[in-house]
């Protein structure tokens, strides 16, 4: 073969091969300390402080307007709106014991559990 031939060969299939243009020798070991580190998550920089107790207002009233939202979390505000004696302005604890004051199943205690979270992360 020619060597202008071999020469584009290589250029193609480094190029191809993501080795930016540089034949790489596949016999020789790489040392992958060298690679940098990948940039850190843009969606995981803060965005500002959680609001506090008084801002968020009651886990009661936030749950409630829940009933839109898909998943356990969803039912578990439908629930909640069907209930009467529901505490709108109760916190998690209220909401939990008034769940198992009516004997809900233990997705209705999950879906608690993730509801808190969501709400306290406000």
């Amino acid at each position: 073969m020619d060597k202008n031939v071999v020469d584009d060969l290589r250029r193609e299939v480094g190029r191809i091969a993501g080795g930016g243009g540089a034949w790489q020798d596949i016999t020789k070991p790489m040392d992958h300390r060298a690679f940098t580190p990948a940039p850190k998550d843009v969606r995981l920089r803060e965005t500002g402080r959680t609001k506090d107790l008084e801002e968020r207002g009651p886990f009661g009233r936030w749950l409630l307007m829940q009933v839109d939202r898909e998943g356990f979390i969803g039912r578990l505000a439908t629930a909640a709106r069907a209930d009467r004696s529901f505490p709108q302005n109760g916190d998690p604890e209220a909401v939990r014991k008034r769940l198992s004051e009516q004997g809900a199943d233990p997705d209705m205690h999950e879906a608690l559990d993730d509801a808190e979270l969501d709400w306290s992360s406000f």
